[in-house]
């Protein structure tokens, strides 16, 4: 176990991370392409999860690559093996990162839970070599204030801000990293937005549903919704009819000099 609030022992996490990246790896698999990700190159992976990028990132680098793949909780990354992967457990904001090593470093859905985001970056930012590049993907859930069911609007809110409590950090944070990254010292900073559109039943929706679940004593214990607004809400997760905005993605990208 660990202080993170969606811990990966959890008997259904594996199943709630493979929709997360069942929406978001075509997304990321596209920004590293574009980046010039190619065989040889050494990646790091922060935050690894269930370990779909990491296993990608090992077949682009092919064998002369190197693809090391850490996480808070490597339980989902035990399972994993390649030749040219390195599965660890490494909390990012209190232990060091070989310095000047990697030609890409990324990192997905991981900043909102920590309360000094900007220290982990500037590690991440250390370990690159000269020349070497950095992506980050973060979620922005402002787009749920757009939608008109207030059901749905106070449930994503309240499921958002209870997972990322124990941080002391909000999940209405991500537009703020393009300032961040931009303040590193990196050259090429860009970046893309995108959000979601979840429609009830869908694997996107699922995973909501899961992580609610696996939030449900929390999100009721703290009061941050009662238990009939949150099943009313979790039925409209399972509707097909229903649609609405899921989160808004921000990615922001940046080279090393050198």
């Amino acid at each position: 176990m660990t202080g993170y609030a969606l811990d990966n022992s959890w008997s259904k996490a594996k199943r709630r991370l493979a929709l997360l990246e069942f929406y978001l790896d075509p997304k990321t698999k596209r920004r590293a392409l574009a980046l010039g990700l190619t065989q040889g190159w050494r990646c790091l992976e922060v935050g690894a999860g269930g370990g779909s990028i990491a296993l990608w990132l090992s077949e682009q680098v092919g064998l002369e690559g190197k693809v090391v793949a850490t996480d808070i909780n490597p339980t989902l990354l035990q399972e994993l093996e390649r030749p040219n992967l390195k599965t660890q457990h490494h909390d990012i904001l209190n232990e060091p990162l070989p310095e000047g090593d990697f030609d890409l470093v990324h990192a997905r859905w991981i900043l909102h839970h920590l309360p000094t985001p900007e220290v982990a970056i500037s590690r991440m930012v250390s370990a690159l070599r000269p020349g070497g590049w950095l992506l980050l993907e973060e979620v922005d859930f402002f787009p749920v204030h757009a939608s008109e069911n207030t059901d749905y609007r106070d449930f994503m809110t309240a499921l958002v801000n209870t997972v990322v409590k124990a941080s002391g950090r909000d999940c209405f944070w991500a537009r703020a990293l393009p300032g961040v990254v931009a303040e590193q010292g990196l050259s090429h900073v860009s970046g893309e937005g995108d959000f979601s559109l979840l429609q009830g039943g869908s694997e996107i929706a699922e995973f909501f549903t899961l992580t609610a679940e696996q939030m449900r004593e929390q999100m009721l214990g703290t009061g941050a919704i009662d238990a009939e607004k949150m099943d009313r809400a979790l039925n409209l997760l399972s509707e097909p009819s229903f649609w609405a905005f899921g989160g808004g993605g921000v990615a922001i990208w940046g080279r090393r000099p050198g």
